[in-house]
């Protein structure tokens, strides 16, 4: 991971761009929010709370949703 992406996710930059890009990403995918949870092995209701600003991922799964979506972790955390 490059360095300005670390400091991306440690300043905690994620809740901005981040709910709106992973749900763009996850119905680019045709993947329901339930099937999201399953992939990354997450609790039912996990991406719900993230695409709604209730929560965020942890950082260390930050860069994997990104490398599942096939995107930078910068892309998947900015606003547009």
């Amino acid at each position: 991971m490059l360095q300005t992406e670390q400091n991306l996710i440690r300043k905690r930059v994620i809740p901005m761009g981040f709910k709106t890009r992973f749900r763009e990403l996850r119905e680019s995918r045709g993947l329901s929010q339930a099937a999201t949870d399953e992939v990354f092995g997450l609790m039912r209701g996990t991406c719900s709370n993230w695409e709604n600003g209730f929560s965020e991922p942890e950082e260390e799964l930050i860069e994997d949703i990104a490398r599942f979506f096939g995107v930078r972790i910068r892309d998947l955390v900015e606003e547009a």
